[in-house]
């Protein structure tokens, strides 16, 4: 597609979502001119058949109830009926209703969301669970609603950073309408696709009279054994999530769920190797294999002993552009000139090792709330939770890791509504105490590895498969086990003087820390360091509310834990007193909610920084700091009761601050390292972000768009059918090396349509229905040497019956 015209198209898409917010005064002054009679109907007569409607109030974004236009934050709310009418399978595909967030790739696992230019953290009714960066896919079928909330958390869950994190409700026993369910019900799903797509997913829910007390009980199981787009990707998984709600006499109340989620098979994929621009551009591909090599033939992969015996660790290549060294090519690294040829390589041919990559995990997740209300409205809150991790992944260019992390968390809060002199305030206040332990297991440290060895056209050979960890007698080079308590005292007031509100909170975190670590690369002498310290937390918002719209500001400072993909604590970190992040936000908006909800509008504008860790998962980590500035633009518009509309813009840039010393850990293509590309293709070229020129007072990243958005529209007849169809967007992505890739722009169109007889239903969807070739870029350390093909054009047909 035309770069210049696809940009055109987008802009005008941006200025739809705009001119929906710049309009509303108007309407809102247009909709008070009305008759009464008249507004009364436009206003409060329209069911939402199309499913866009943003809800009116949540008590999730900061513990108190509060009403989402009036809340000082950049909040989406996704609602599991808006979930299947457009279709979202994964986090991957919220960019088509939340400003701010993006698909990219984090090793191709859908299992957090990219935020304001970084990776969000994911929580669990109010709680913060285990990372999930690339561990596994996280359910989104099994929610009543997810919130996105961009911004500083609130005090009430814990020091989380600035940027944003990622709410998941779970099905419950509540009723839709009423307080607990009140009918037996539920459905059962069949759904078939493109590459083998074979989904069973079931619900039900069950009213309950639990000891004379009104209850409900939600049921909720979901099974997928599937193909890929991507060929040797074969993903399985099972999901059980059971919830259960009841009163427990007229005060108490009580709420519990539980979450069993088991996948294999959802690999984690670089994508494609030996990238250069003339491949992005052209579809050229360099073919060929390295002169000399590693495998003697009497194992299967390459081992440490074969790495550094035959090879003599030769194709390690060093580049420090800055400082003058230059890799020297050798016949390990070298590709045969007699092999090398420019080939086609097919979008689903990526750097998967069918039979030998592994990817698996299994977690558990328990929450249990019990609440007792007071004569003066007050309501006391004890709540607990309990994640689980384990996990174990290899990829066969010399990566492995595995996971066994527990986390639990007990919270103790009082909400409290009341009134002095002209004053109205919400409060909570409260105590946690959090605790983790996670034994965190990797390979990359002892760096017998090779991304670029093995031609994608051939397939994997044993001389490009290095180093499983999960064979026998391999001892893990990075082993760490680490513990961690967390004891917090929290506090949030909400007070609304007729049209302003000031809404202020901090906490006091104290942390007692300590982390061992006996791997390899000690050689021996194992590393052990336990610190405590005490961190401070707080933000505020001052808002103001017209009849049209409601202006906030926000300004928030936090500290928090710079924690790896397992959970834990690395003891260098510890050791260089850099386990606590500090993080700043400045954020100003304006949000309108007109004719009854029915039009709903936010426009944020926002200067973050964070602290950030270098994620090579249990590799080499460094501790820097991002800064991100953007415009965030969101509008949901429901035209009539069968016809809506959404639309988001984002625009943001995410500079790395500089670091000191050598900085961030980096994958470098050959091409980049002073070297041609076929004199390195045959080993590993690495640097540090501060060895190349220019790079040392910072340098922006590109592996989120700097322009991003979408613009949906969905109709539903009465009930009995519907289409819904629209586009996502994004601007050029790449790596930040000098002369790194360029990925282009690209939009991407999805449709689909749903048909109801009875108790069956029929859905058919299309995902980029235009079979649009486009490049996801990726993350971290690798964002320079590889890049994920898209998905192309897949379709799914799902099968529904109630009861």
């Amino acid at each position: 597609m035309n770069g210049k015209r696809t940009q055109l198209k987008f802009y005008l898409l941006g200025l739809t979502a705009l001119s929906g917010i710049m309009s509303a005064p108007a309407m809102a002054q247009e909709a008070a001119a009305t008759d009464d009679t008249v507004t009364e109907v436009v206003v409060t007569g329209a069911r939402d058949l199309a499913g866009v409607k943003q809800k009116r109030s949540t008590s999730s974004v900061f513990g108190i109830d509060k009403p989402l236009v009036d809340t000082p934050r950049a909040v989406t709310e996704i609602s599991d009926k808006l979930l299947s009418r457009y279709s979202i399978k994964s986090v991957y595909d919220f960019t088509a209703v939340a400003a701010g967030t993006y698909t990219g790739s984090y090793f191709g696992v859908p299992g957090s969301l990219n935020i304001r230019g970084t990776m969000a953290d994911n929580y669990y009714n109010g709680f913060q669970g285990l990372s999930n960066f690339a561990n596994y896919p996280t359910p989104v079928d099994a929610t009543s609603s997810i919130e996105i909330v961009r911004g500083p958390t609130s005090p009430v869950y814990g020091a989380g950073q600035v940027g944003g994190f990622m709410n998941f409700i779970p099905k419950t026993g509540y009723g839709e309408g009423t307080k607990y369910v009140n009918e037996l019900g539920g459905d059962a799903s069949i759904t078939i696709g493109s590459y083998g797509e074979k989904v069973v997913t079931g619900n039900l829910s069950v009213p309950v009279d639990w000891k004379g007390n009104s209850a409900g009980l939600h049921v909720f199981a979901k099974v997928e054994d599937s193909d890929s787009f991507y060929k040797g990707m074969h993903p399985s998984s099972e999901v059980a999530q059971i919830a259960f709600a009841s009163d427990l006499g007229s005060k108490w109340s009580l709420e519990t769920s539980y979450q069993f989620i088991h996948s294999d098979g959802y690999l984690k994929n670089i994508g494609w190797n030996r990238v250069t621009q003339d491949l992005i551009d052209n579809g050229n591909y360099i073919s060929g294999a390295p002169i000399a090599k590693i495998n003697d033939g009497s194992t299967p992969f390459i081992t440490a002993g074969q790495f550094f015996g035959t090879a003599f660790g030769s194709t390690l290549l060093f580049t420090a552009p800055s400082i003058g060294v230059t890799p020297t090519p050798n016949d390990f690294t070298t590709l045969d000139p007699a092999t090398v040829k420019l080939v086609k390589l097919s979008p689903r041919t990526t750097f998967i090792d069918e039979g030998v990559d592994l990817n698996e995990a299994m977690t558990h997740t328990l929450y249990a709330g019990v609440s007792r209300v007071f004569e003066s409205g007050g309501k006391l809150k004890f709540e607990g939770f309990l994640n689980t991790l384990d996990s174990e992944n290899y990829q066969s260019y010399g990566f492995g890791s595995k996971y066994m992390s527990t986390l639990s968390e007990q919270r103790i809060t009082y909400t409290q509504d009341f009134t002095t002199g002209p004053l109205e305030w919400k409060t909570v206040s409260g105590v946690s105490h959090r605790f983790t332990h996670a034994h965190v297991q990797g390979s990359l440290n002892d760096f017998v590895i090779s991304e670029d060895r093995r031609d994608l056209s051939v397939g994997a050979t044993p001389d490009d498969r290095f180093n499983n960890p999960f064979a026998a007698g391999y001892s893990w080079a990075t082993d760490v086990t680490s513990k961690i308590h967390n004891y917090g005292v929290f506090m949030l007031g909400d007070a609304t003087w007729g049209p302003v509100s000031l809404t202020i909170g901090g906490r006091s975190d104290k942390y007692e820390v300590e982390a061992k670590n006996i791997g390899t690369e000690t050689a021996g002498v194992h590393l052990t360091r336990a610190d405590d310290d005490t961190a401070y937390s707080y933000n505020a918002s001052l808002a103001y509310k017209f009849d049209w719209a409601t202006f906030y500001t926000t300004y928030a400072r936090a500290k928090s834990l710079q924690v790896d993909q397992g959970g834990g604590l690395a003891p260098s970190l510890i050791l260089n007193g850099a386990y606590l992040g500090n993080s700043r936000l400045r954020e100003a908006g304006v949000k309108t909610s007109q004719f009854g909800g029915r039009l709903f509008a936010a426009l944020a504008v926002y200067d973050q920084d964070r602290s950030y860790l270098s994620q090579p998962p249990s590799g080499v980590q460094t501790v820097s700091a991002l800064r991100t500035q953007g415009i965030e633009a969101e509008l949901r518009y429901l035209v009539t009761e069968s016809f809506g509309m959404t639309a988001t813009f984002t625009k943001q840039k995410t500079k790395m601050q500089p670091t000191a010393g050598a900085g961030f850990f980096v994958t470098v293509p050959s091409c980049l390292a002073g070297i041609e590309c076929t004199e390195g293709y045959g080993g590993y070229a690495f640097s540090n972000a501060n060895y190349f020129p220019g790079m040392q007072d910072g340098y922006y990243l590109h592996a989120t768009p700097e322009t991003s958005g979408s613009l949906f529209a969905t109709y539903d007849k009465r009930g009995k059918w519907g289409v819904t169809g629209g586009v996502t967007y994004a601007s050029e992505t790449g790596g930040f090396l000098p002369g790194s890739i360029v990925l282009p722009e690209y939009m991407v169109a999805r449709a689909g349509a749903y048909y109801i007889h009875g108790p069956y239903r029929f859905d058919f969807n299309v995902d980029n229905l235009f079979d649009e070739a486009y490049f996801l870029a990726n993350s971290d350390t690798d964002a320079n040497a590889n890049v994920l093909p898209g998905i192309g054009r897949t379709m799914r047909i799902k099968l529904s019956r109630t009861f």
